[in-house]
């Protein structure tokens, strides 16, 4: 009975562990993803096939925490070590060619903006008064970019409150797939200050990030998701307003044609085209999902 039992326990153990390798590698892949702006980790959790039990996981209830813990922490290790391997790579590039690199993010953003729209008008073509809640978000962002660039505050020094505003608002439109929680925060100022405190291992400023990220998580998730069944079209002006709204505060200070300008330039052309190519893999499997339902 013994040998029964531990053959069985043998045999649980030896189908858990590529499972949780498995999910581990999921995760890093999310946590790359998350921390490139213009890349959606949301899109790529629907890829990889976890986005729904991702998404179940996302809660305070007990019971579902335990039914998904064997989930829930090789996702979340693979997605911490894909965060910090990204962040050293992001860092070094903002560091020693900052211009070409902000040119990308740059292209990024722009590369995301069709994409933004086509998932906008799914429903409904856009009439006179989306351009309201469009207006306000690009208003708002360009306001926030001009405060923030004459105020005496650096990325360096962004006040904890901020960070924590910011990364809620990433954090919540994270949830939604197609949307990019790292433009997301690119776009309100935060992100190259989140990259260099990841890099470095900066405690005290991730934990900044990391109730901001709680916060949007737990508790705008709900918010995102009423919004999205009732104001789809609205939602998306509002997303795609914040997002051309940054643009203007995103562009390199200090470009010039010289070499490094040049290689910016090509850096933006190859950003636009990231978000296209990203979301290619995403629309094929929609498609034969469609397919296979008809």
């Amino acid at each position: 009975m013994d040998d029964n039992n531990s053959m069985n326990e043998k045999k649980s153990a030896s189908a858990v562990l590529p499972e949780v390798g498995a999910y581990m590698l999921k995760g890093a892949a999310i946590g790359i993803a998350d921390a490139v702006p213009g890349v959606s980790g949301g899109t790529l959790a629907v890829i990889l096939g976890i986005y729904d039990k991702l998404l179940e996981s996302i809660t305070l209830n007990i019971r579902t925490l335990k039914k998904n813990i064997r989930f829930i922490i090789p996702v979340c290790a693979g997605i911490a070590v894909g965060l910090v391997i990204a962040s050293k790579v992001l860092t070094w590039l903002l560091e020693n060619h900052n211009v070409p690199t902000q040119f990308f993010f740059l292209g990024v953003i722009i590369g995301s903006l069709p994409l933004m729209y086509c998932e906008c008008v799914k429903e409904r073509k856009l009439k006179i008064y989306d351009a309201v809640p469009f207006l306000a978000a690009a208003a708002g962002m360009i306001a926030f970019g001009l405060f923030a660039a004459n105020s005496s505050n650096s990325s360096d020094s962004i006040p904890p409150y901020i960070i924590i505003l910011m990364t809620a608002a990433a954090a919540a439109a994270m949830i939604i797939p197609g949307i990019s929680g790292a433009l997301v925060l690119k776009a309100l100022g935060g992100y190259d200050l989140a990259i260099r405190s990841v890099s470095s291992l900066d405690f005290v400023t991730l934990l900044f990030y990391a109730i901001g990220a709680a916060i949007g998580l737990l508790g705008a998730a709900k918010l995102i998701s009423v919004l999205l069944k009732k104001y789809h079209v609205g939602t998306y002006c509002a997303l795609i307003g914040l997002v051309a709204g940054s643009i203007p505060a995103i562009f390199p200070d200090g470009f010039a044609f010289n070499a490094e300008g040049i290689i910016g330039i090509i850096m933006l052309m190859v950003g636009i085209a990231v978000p296209t190519v990203t979301a290619l893999p995403g629309k094929k499997k929609a498609a034969a999902e469609k397919d296979g339902q008809l």
